[in-house]
């Protein structure tokens, strides 16, 4: 049985970037936080683990900076740029299903809650989430 394919998902920013490898089934592999000038080291070593179908890089501001740096990193892998809007809102609602609060953080609405840990794997995550359904829509 063949194994399903695997894209990255960035999200871009000027200081950090969210990188997660979602397979085509929606599976999460990794989820990470790494500063923008290890990108590409990252990347590069993502890609090491096994073959890459694609890398979905989130529109925002700094998209194009993230998108050279996969060029260079990953040469000859399509890159898809997706629409990321209320990504940090539903990364946010991913995050708390995978870590649900405990004892009276229970009662606290969710939406008053800060999680411990930067979100922007789970919103890298969503942007392969997003390109997937649009490519199979």
């Amino acid at each position: 049985m063949a194994q399903p394919a695997r894209f990255i998902g960035i999200d871009p920013g000027r200081t950090k970037c969210g990188v997660a490898v979602v397979d085509e089934n929606g599976r999460r592999e990794m989820l990470d936080v790494v500063p923008t000038v290890s990108l590409g080291a990252t990347l590069t070593s993502y890609a090491r683990t096994g073959p890459i179908a694609g890398i979905c890089v989130g529109d925002a501001t700094t998209s194009d900076a993230a998108i050279s740096i996969c060029k260079t990193a990953l040469p000859g892998i399509p890159i898809a740029v997706v629409d990321e809007r209320h990504t940090t809102l539903q990364a946010r609602a991913s995050y708390y299903k995978d870590n649900p609060p405990r004892g009276l953080l229970r009662l606290i609405p969710r939406g008053l809650l800060v999680p411990k840990t930067p979100l922007d794997g789970y919103a890298a995550a969503l942007i392969v989430e997003r390109f997937l359904s649009q490519k199979t829509a």
